[in-house]
């Protein structure tokens, strides 16, 4: 199968771009006074379906950068299809580098909460409950509702709820100025933006992080909350 791509002409030069089997490469029409350039590409088997055509676009790119750089051959206006092929590139390229950036901020984004994981002391429902002395047949149902008037928050992990214990006195009740904290940044932050805010160091507090200061700097702690949410840095 021969698979042709644009063949392009400058006065009395061209070049062609086609993909070739070594049956077809054998019999293949050549000129005494043009020189080729054969690359082997190996074997078809397994081979992605847009791969020739991924191949012609990158070559024929290649081909007119080498062309332009020549002052025989200065730039003239070219057919859409012809200037559409450096463009495919281009696009190609930065697709893949969308996805490069994509994996870096994943990878870094995982890394992170791995730290804020390790960091601190993550409690169940249950543990939680057993620890505040909760009564209730379940487990769920005192974190749950300290969850919802705000005064804890909880990151979902493996379908469970994770409650973090330095939100909590020394009677495992939660320290008033978490739900102060919450409430200040209201849908600013999800869970894991709240963790990762309680977990990081900051410049507020002379590079403390706020979950080590929630019982001796509550003041503190809730004026850096405040600085970020008016648009101040921390870090």
């Amino acid at each position: 199968m021969v698979a042709k791509a644009n063949t392009v002409g400058r006065e009395n030069r061209s070049y062609e771009i086609r993909t070739l089997s070594g049956d077809e490469l054998h019999n293949l029409n050549t000129h005494a006074d043009s020189e080729y350039l054969v690359i082997d590409l190996g074997k078809v088997k397994d081979r992605r379906a847009d791969f020739n055509k991924t191949v012609q676009v990158a070559m024929s790119a290649a081909m007119s950068a080498v062309l332009a750089s020549m002052p025989e051959f200065a730039p003239r206006k070219r057919k859409v299809k012809e200037a559409s092929l450096p463009q495919a590139v281009n696009e190609a390229t930065d697709a893949t580098d969308k996805q490069a950036r994509a994996a870096r901020n994943a990878l870094r984004r995982e890394q992170l909460n791995a730290r804020i994981l390790t960091d601190s002391v993550w409690l169940t429902a249950r543990e939680l409950s057993e620890k505040a002395s909760f009564k209730n047949t379940n487990p769920s149902a005192g974190p749950n509702r300290w969850k919802a008037a705000g005064t804890i928050f909880a990151l979902q992990l493996n379908g469970k709820d994770k409650y973090p214990q330095y939100a909590l006195d020394e009677g495992f009740r939660p320290i008033p100025v978490v739900k102060q904290v919450i409430a200040l940044f209201g849908e600013k932050k999800t869970p894991w933006g709240l963790a990762i805010w309680f977990g990081s160091e900051n410049s507020w507090l002379a590079g403390k992080k706020p979950k080590d200061v929630l019982a001796t700097m509550p003041k503190q702690v809730l004026l850096a909350a405040q600085a970020e949410v008016e648009g101040g840095t921390h870090g």
